[in-house]
């Protein structure tokens, strides 16, 4: 059938008519007859080459999109809904079905139809994508934060995603705490019911940057490149503001009972302090102090806002600065606290039934002068930590049957440095010796024998009658004083021989000689106690205790009286005029001392009544006189003016002996009192004399 110039084809096909029909929907145009000099092959490639090459969003500015954790998204009706195909898509694929329509029917008229409809497609497609482009990609600016959420250069549905993630555990589980300078207040969050929408506060984040005037938002996109942009939640936060403010309002208006009293405890095990057990390595516990902390005031509707605005950036602490104390609390007493936690020591003790010892325990405590410096130096609210320590009681196991003094005495000693070492050897051999009951103590055995290889020295001592310098000369002044100590203390007397003179450092009958393998002095330990000698050289004195258990209700006096008294009589020692020594005549050249027969008596009194209740004799001491030594020096010759004759005989000199009241026996020595004495107040210092008769005949004077 011919056509027309001005006719139109008719549809070759049911397809032909609808997509004639698709065509006049989109364009409202009839389409129109194909061209000869084009084909639907180089529209079709014109339709592939656009849709490579013309991209689907604007990339001038480029953003840099930092990478953002990935968080696993729960199914979202609203999000799967932002995520569908949008217009443009849809009509491009649209485009693409007709070109496929086309290629296979591939009649001109159809063909010059599908060019049309896809160059008004591309056409629409440019028009609207150059009128409403996003010139950031759909992400938001980078560096934009909401709270301490960094969600830049994310999607929305990202930064929704990260938001929740950071911020929804937080804000159901982590308590509100207000530190009002030491006191601290909680708020619940199961109180507080914090809930935060998320797509809100995306939202203001995503408009940074794409609202405002021109200038405004291409400011903000610079500042985006290298400055922080904060955004707070609070304008998308709901929570409980009438609990904050009555926590407050309830707090200030009750100051007081806020007030915090200093408070202790004791950190560690409790360590073993009986001494049977005790472990002096063992670690002390520690004690801690907490410093009490003030009830205080405020300003409530600046700590709410504080409140609000921790709530706002995400973070849970507010301190508030402006803090007034209403009332302080108490001070630390330390001496409270050392009478509630120390522990007294315990002083071992013997058991007087079966005469063994009950162990005592060792005390606790720590130093109060130390611990109240770091007291004085704590704030409101401070831990304190003091070591505790312990505390060694007087009197430890076996040292508990040396408790109580049974005797004591001391002697003056003279100024001789060789005598003095000996006593100071002598004295350190019998310290700290200890006998059981029923043993024997030797003075001899325990000394040894006095040599210069154990340090001893020469000193004046007697030999018989004659003063001379011996090894270890002067200690029968230590076993002389602890004779004396054996006796006060009432302990039985085993081996003791008197000086064979008077001595000047103790009172008559009350002293020991010893002389080794010969001499000795002995005593027993009676008691039913160990007991321990303790014995030293200091102050110008012997001094020698013995400690024990005392039993005794009575202590003990020593006493002597004179049973005898015998003069020493005078000796004349002749000397020529010229003798060396240079004596003159009637010079005393050794004072005398009288002999005497002494009885000893130990007298006990009642301790509580001082009454006397018995005198019983101890022991008789025999002292031997010592004569009077006087020079008798003769008279100096004188020439003769007339020589002699032979005839001449030489007259007869007579010598008169010196009278009686010249040869006086008791001259130099001070005779004791026949009235009983007690010794028991201290002795007279000895004569540094080196004539002075204080030997024992034995060699240890």
């Amino acid at each position: 059938m011919a056509q027309g110039k001005f006719s139109k084809p008719r549809p070759s096909s049911e397809e032909d008519r609808q997509i004639e029909q698709a065509f006049r929907q989109v364009t409202g145009q009839e389409p129109a007859p194909p061209e000869p000099e084009s084909s639907a092959d180089d529209l079709f490639t014109l339709l592939e080459d656009l849709d490579d090459t013309t991209p689907r969003q604007p990339q001038d500015p480029q953003i840099s999109v930092p990478k953002v954790p990935e968080f696993p998204d729960d199914p979202d009706p609203e999000a799967e809904e932002e995520a569908e195909p949008d217009f443009w898509d849809s009509l491009l694929a649209f485009g693409r079905k007709a070109a496929d329509y086309c290629r296979k029917n591939k009649t001109m008229l159809l063909a010059a139809a599908c060019g049309v409809t896809l160059v008004l497609i591309i056409l629409i497609l440019v028009l609207l994508f150059t009128g409403t482009s996003d010139p950031y990609g759909g992400k938001i600016l980078n560096n934009v934060f909401l709270a301490d959420v960094n969600v830049g250069g994310m999607t929305k549905n990202e930064a929704v995603s990260a938001l929740r993630a950071a911020t929804e555990e937080d804000y159901a589980q982590e308590y509100m705490v207000i530190d009002l300078d030491g006191t601290t207040l909680r708020l619940a969050p199961g109180d507080v019911a914090v809930s935060l929408d998320a797509k809100a506060a995306v939202e203001a984040a995503y408009d940074y940057g794409r609202t405002g005037t021109q200038a405004e938002q291409e400011q903000a996109y610079q500042d985006s490149l290298s400055t922080s942009h904060i955004i707070g939640l609070l304008p998308y936060l709901e929570l409980n503001e009438d609990y904050i403010l009555d926590v407050l309002n309830t707090y200030v208006q009750d100051a007081t009972s806020t007030l915090t009293q200093a408070s202790f405890q004791l950190d560690g095990p409790m360590p073993e302090l009986a001494t049977d057990k005790f472990d002096p390595d063992a670690p002390c516990q520690t004690l801690v102090i907490t410093t009490g902390i003030p009830g205080v005031t405020f300003d409530v509707d600046k700590v709410y806002n504080q409140v609000l605005d921790a709530y706002s950036l995400h973070t849970f602490l507010v301190t508030v600065e402006d803090v007034t104390p209403v009332t302080d609390p108490d001070p630390v007493d330390l001496e409270a606290i050392y009478e509630q936690v120390a522990i007294e020591p315990v002083d071992a003790t013997v058991n007087m039934s079966t005469y063994q010892v009950v162990p005592g325990s060792y005390g606790y405590g720590f130093d109060m002068e130390e611990a109240q410096k770091l007291v004085d130096a704590a704030d409101y609210g401070q831990q304190i930590h003091i070591p505790m320590e312990y505390i060694e009681p007087e009197i430890l196991e076996e040292e508990v049957f040396y408790r109580d003094v049974l005797g004591e005495a001391k002697t003056p000693h003279t100024n001789s440095e060789n005598r003095n070492t000996n006593l100071r050897l002598a004295c350190e051999a019998i310290n700290g010796l200890v006998l059981e009951p029923g043993q024997t103590f030797s003075f001899n055995d325990t000394l040894g024998e006095r040599t210069t290889a154990k340090g001893y020295k020469y000193a004046p001592s007697y030999s018989g009658d004659t003063l001379v310098d011996t090894v270890g000369g002067g200690i029968c002044q230590v076993s002389s004083t602890l004779y004396y100590c054996t006796l006060l203390s009432d302990l039985a007397t085993v081996s003791r021989t008197n000086h064979g003179f008077p001595t000047t450092y103790i009172d008559y009958g009350m002293d020991a000689t010893v002389s080794w393998k010969s001499t000795d002095f002995k005593f027993k330990n009676s008691s039913n106690f160990p007991i321990k000698i303790e014995a030293e050289v200091s102050d110008g004195y012997v001094k020698v205790r013995i400690l024990g258990t005392d039993t005794r209700n009575y202590y003990v006096k020593m006493e002597y009286s004179i049973v005898n008294t015998v003069v020493a009589d005078t000796e004349y020692v002749d000397y020529e005029y010229d003798n060396e020594e240079g004596y003159r005549d009637g010079d005393v050249i050794r004072s005398g001392v009288n002999g005497y027969l002494i009885k000893t008596y130990k007298v006990k009194y009642d301790k509580e009544t001082n009454k006397l209740i018995s005198r019983d004799y101890e022991a008789t001491s025999q002292y031997k006189t010592v004569d009077k030594l006087v020079a008798r020096v003769e008279e100096k010759p004188t020439e003769p003016t007339t020589p002699p004759t032979e005839e001449t005989t030489p007259p007869t000199v007579e010598t008169t002996p010196p009278t009686e009241e010249t040869t006086d026996p008791t001259e130099g020595t001070t005779a004791p009192s026949e009235e009983t004495t007690d010794p028991t107040e201290g002795t007279t210092a000895p004569s540094e004399e080196t004539t002075d008769p204080t030997g024992d005949g034995n060699g240890n004077a």
